[in-house]
């Protein structure tokens, strides 16, 4: 009952595409989980994440930027290129890395058609920072209210932030499950959960994610226990589950993941007493740290957290080819651990997988060296 019912979420990504073509509402697509998706439902509108997952090679997109970026930002705009979004009113981009500013520039550049938004994001967290994203959240809305004709009302932002909170409540249920050996879900399963509350189906996603957890909670007595090795995922854009099920299959548990389809998407809660902007700005400012803030010791202290929190005894660091903000991150986060005693196993990959039996040959001597088993590759 447990497995179908992660099927019928699931089934929401599956088909997004079907769903949100049938939806009348307008429909925004964003690329970072710094996107204040409340203030675009507010507004009527539908947002989604844009993936770039059915376009893992991008011959178009590497004709209009360089091949040298950030491959998620490069399959994304091929999906662009291909048509996948044409049916959407609009894109966000979020100024969190050069990749992203650069496909905000020749997306609207290439398609003058849509609405594109650039949100600037500091990277420093204060109550000047603070203020200033506030500013950049008014004027977000302007622009909105202006180009669509439609007004952002404070009751209409009270009201997604308590939906969106709802989601947020309801996937930190399901990983307080993941803290122990009697999880219900791997970890493959939960990135795809959470991907699937990213689709901009977001009230149908709670209704479903309820039931899931309904049934985890009458069934967890009857969960085999088992005590396989545990894992914290972390680095950059992650959605390689050829590697999760690679981790799954050679005996140890992805236990948490501190990645952009984790943790750090829903983390935490907005306030829902004040001001509904200045509560979004410090929510988002202050949510799970990202390698592009300044703040490096909140971050090792997050990350040493959540190792204490669910009993990790390794960490796997993937960057994506090209993410200059992680791969400067990974030599000290890994200095860190290290002195923790924790073992740090480190991925580089593109979006495609040419050398995925490479990458399975070190996954599988990694595991090897730590659990002390020998398997046959």
């Amino acid at each position: 009952m447990i497995d179908a019912l992660i099927q019928d979420i699931n089934h929401l990504n599956k088909n997004k595409w079907n769903f949100l073509k049938e939806n009348k509402k307008p429909k925004i697509g964003w690329l970072s989980i710094y996107t204040p998706e409340e203030i675009i439902h507010a507004a009527g509108m539908i947002p989604y994440h844009i993936t770039g997952e059915s376009r893992l090679n991008f011959p178009k997109a590497s004709t209009y930027m360089h091949s040298n970026l950030c491959p998620y930002v490069l399959s994304s705009f091929e999906e662009v290129l291909d048509g996948v979004h044409d049916f959407a009113k609009g894109t966000i981009f979020v100024n969190a890395c050069d990749a992203r500013r650069r496909m905000y520039d020749v997306y609207k550049h290439f398609d003058q058609s849509k609405f594109l938004y650039l949100l600037d994001f500091s990277k420093v967290v204060n109550i000047n920072s603070k203020r200033y994203f506030r500013q950049q959240l008014q004027e977000f809305i302007f622009a909105l209210e202006n180009y669509f004709h439609c007004k952002i009302t404070n009751e209409a932002l009270h009201e997604a932030i308590n939906l969106w909170n709802k989601t947020r409540n309801l996937l930190s249920e399901l990983y307080e499950y993941r803290k122990t050996n009697h999880a219900a879900i791997t970890g493959s399963q939960a990135m795809k959960l959470v991907k699937a509350s990213m689709t901009g189906l977001r009230e149908e996603f709670n209704i479903r994610l309820s039931r899931l957890l309904e049934e985890i909670k009458k069934n967890r007595s009857k969960i085999k226990h088992e005590n396989r090795y545990r894992i914290l995922l972390c680095g950059s854009y992650f959605d390689h589950m050829d590697i999760a099920e690679i981790i799954e299959t050679y005996g140890a548990d992805i236990a948490c993941e501190n990645i952009s389809i984790g943790l750090k998407y829903f983390e935490g809660q907005v306030d829902t007493t004040g001001d509904p902007l200045d509560a979004l700005a410090d929510y988002y400012l202050e949510k799970a740290t990202c390698a592009r803030m300044i703040d490096f010791d909140k971050r090792v202290n997050n990350l040493l957290n959540l190792v204490e929190n669910y009993n990790i005894q390794s960490v796997i660091f993937f960057a994506l080819k090209f993410c200059d903000n992680n791969l400067l991150d990974f030599p000290l986060i890994k200095q860190k651990l290290n002195e923790r005693g924790l073992p740090v196993f480190f991925i580089e990959a593109e979006r495609s997988f040419e050398n995925i039996e490479q990458i399975k040959t070190r996954i599988i001597a990694f595991l090897e060296s730590q659990m002390g088993y020998a398997d046959t590759i």
